[in-house]
């Protein structure tokens, strides 16, 4: 089989016809549909049989384990495609724009993967003009080029329907890591980018349709960007450094961002105990490197002294010091 398209849904009832239509829209042939259930308390399963019974392509998995990195892991795992599409029930796709991609892995064997453009919006495909500065050109770069790249600036960084994988990219890189809630699917794109050869194709792939009912948004309105990064750098990026032998830009891009946000926790909680707590709670996570005495007093002033315009100097100042040292 070609192409596997993987579609995670929870509480998606009302998308499940579109997004169907939205792969059939797409005119390939030797395809597979996998909507993997996550939990959903709406009609999403009963919409999703319908389905099933209409066409022999679409097939239900069903994954209790709660989050968007365990059910995207089930329909990786039960693929039977050459190739992994991981699509967002609730997003859309430009016409054309999968068998584009699929091309682009065609002819370049050696390139794991390949990825375009995204529009964001609140409004329908239909509703959103689409930018006109497609060039259609497809640029490859080897790895870790776009590791790097994306690592180095998230506003790169674009969604997993933008994506298509080799199937066998997986057995390297390995899957989404559970572990994470959030940013999960960054953390694993820069590993793909930085142990893979990549491919982008200037053409606008999907549609990333923003409403206030996405999981997504409601995590970006309850949590600060700040604690939202720190599992993906610990638990993802960390043990990549200390397992892989990696460009002295991927250390300093990570000890950066690590001790950045260290500060940016600390100012953004109140009460002096609980900075402590969290103060403890940080060096514990990074126990497996050595945090520079500039950074432990700089971030011991901050438990005392949250303050904002310390923690500019801190950011601005201490830590491109510290980090420099620790490169030297």
């Amino acid at each position: 089989m070609k192409l596997s398209v993987v579609i995670p849904v929870y509480n998606g009832a009302d998308f499940i016809e579109k997004s169907y239509h939205a792969i059939l829209n797409q005119h390939l042939e030797d395809f597979e549909i996998l909507y993997v259930d996550n939990n959903s308390q709406d009609a999403s399963v009963i919409q999703i049989n319908r389905l099933v019974v209409l066409d022999s392509r679409v097939k239900l998995l069903i994954q209790s384990k709660q989050g968007a990195a365990a059910a995207r892991n089930m329909g990786i795992q039960q693929a039977k495609g050459d190739y992994v599409y991981v699509f967002d029930v609730d997003d859309d796709i430009y016409p054309n724009a999968l068998q584009k991609m699929v091309t682009v892995l065609d002819t370049h064997p050696s390139v794991d993967a390949v990825f375009g453009k995204m529009v964001k919006s609140y409004q329908s495909i239909s509703n959103t003009t689409k930018p006109k500065d497609e060039t259609h050109d497809v640029i490859i770069k080897e790895k870790p080029y776009w590791g790097l790249q994306w690592f180095s600036s998230l506003k790169s960084v674009v969604g997993p329907p933008a994506f298509l994988y080799r199937k066998t990219v997986f057995d390297r890189i390995g899957l989404y890591n559970e572990a994470i809630r959030n940013n999960e699917d960054t953390a694993l794109d820069i590993k793909l980018g930085m142990t893979s050869h990549v491919a982008f194709l200037d053409s606008y792939v999907y549609l990333y349709y923003k409403h206030e009912d996405s999981t997504i948004e409601q995590s970006k309105r309850k949590m600060p960007r700040a604690f939202m990064v720190w599992p993906r750098l610990v638990q993802e990026h960390l043990p990549f450094f200390l397992e892989q032998d990696t460009p002295i830009k991927f250390k300093s891009l990570l000890f950066s961002q690590l001790f950045q946000s260290m500060g940016r926790q600390l100012v953004f909680t109140k009460g002096l105990h609980q900075r402590q707590d969290l103060k403890k709670q940080l060096y514990f996570d990074l126990q497996a490197i050595q945090i520079p005495l500039v950074i432990r007093l700089y971030l011991s002033i901050l438990v005392i002294l949250p303050y904002e315009f310390l923690r500019k100097i801190y950011g601005y100042y201490v830590v491109p010091y510290a980090v420099k040292q620790l490169l030297n």
